[in-house]
């Protein structure tokens, strides 16, 4: 259980991202073929031990189509070696994130150095660092699942199977594969 100061913080750090971080998603792209037409990929992986594993499919998957794929991924997951010697990666540890929860300035301005065609958020659960990082990040298509109170972050977005992430992975490649 959140203690009541936590719950504080989280409340300040939700406002602070919806008043100075959020870029509400408006594209007018067209999603006919983009995944074929998209070279490079960063792909944000869940926290989550469990989901971690399950959702790695979706990264093997735009590897395998020679797809230019970023993992943006804690720095204790880096030490992987199937993700040193596969993928290129954006890490972060606890100093990057600010007390509210947030991105911090430096990470900010390091993370604006970077663009790719395609973001895939895959934490399904609430965590505003992760979903700062998705609003942060260049991107001409974003792809993620529906978060409670944030609307417009994504221009394509899927609601998650609660339950069993495997199949929420599953069904977000089945729809990405239509493009």
């Amino acid at each position: 259980m959140t203690s009541l100061f936590e719950e504080y913080k989280n409340r300040i750090g939700y406002y602070i991202f919806k008043k100075k971080i959020f870029k509400e998603f408006n594209s007018s792209y067209s999603f006919n073929d983009f995944i074929e037409n998209s070279s490079s990929y960063v792909i944000i992986m869940p926290l989550n031990d469990i989901d971690f594993a399950n959702s790695f499919d979706i990264a093997k998957y735009f590897k395998i189509h020679k797809k230019e794929v970023t993992l943006f991924l804690p720095e204790h997951r880096v030490n992987s070696e199937n993700i040193i010697s596969n993928y290129k990666y954006l890490s972060y540890d606890l100093t990057d994130i600010t007390k509210f929860g947030l991105p911090s300035k430096l990470f900010i301005k390091n993370l604006n150095e970077n663009n790719f065609d395609v973001l895939i958020d895959l934490e399904r659960d609430n965590n505003l660092f992760l979903t700062s990082i998705a609003s942060l990040i260049n991107a001409k298509y974003k792809v993620g699942f529906k978060k409670p109170d944030i609307e417009n972050l994504y221009n394509f977005q899927l609601v998650s199977t609660k339950i069993n992430s495997e199949i929420s992975y599953r069904n977000l490649l089945n729809s990405l594969k239509m493009f």
